[in-house]
């Protein structure tokens, strides 16, 4: 009797290995696919962070190169509010800074003192193709 018995059992468990097997692929794959997702998420951070300190410091450098021509200069700008382009100033050459540009705005804002006030805006932009980043510094020089 328990001879009959085995070929029944046995026919019975045919099969859950195929089971068992697709259901630790299928946990692999989901695994894997939010590991993809996870890193495919830090990489655009990262670049994100990348070209945003870019952007900072080509406004930064072009907020500088603006009080200079102020002050060594003596830059006239437009009259407030309009805007005045500074022009001459390219650091798409630069290394680090490829893909990026600058724009500084300059106004000039006349004080019941009789002095004279600069209020500069520098723009600094990098594209980075998916990723643009734009950073602003202002400034006011007092003459």
């Amino acid at each position: 009797m328990s001879l009959n018995h085995m070929p029944s059992k046995r026919k019975q468990q045919q099969g859950s290995m195929l089971v068992i097997a697709l259901f630790i692929i299928v946990v692999i794959s989901l695994l894997a696919a939010s590991l993809s997702r996870i890193l495919s998420s830090t990489a655009d951070s990262v670049a994100n962070e990348v070209y945003s300190a870019k952007a900072y410091y080509a406004s930064d450098s072009g907020m500088e190169y603006g009080i200079y021509q102020v002050l060594s200069n003596g830059l006239v700008c437009t009259a407030f509010p309009g805007n005045d382009p500074i022009t001459g100033f390219d650091i798409s050459t630069e290394v680090g800074f490829e893909n990026c540009s600058v724009s500084i705005d300059c106004q000039t804002i006349d004080l019941p003192d009789g002095r004279s006030q600069y209020y500069l805006v520098s723009t600094g932009t990098c594209d980075g193709g998916k990723i643009v980043a734009e950073h602003k510094v202002e400034a006011a020089v007092t003459l």
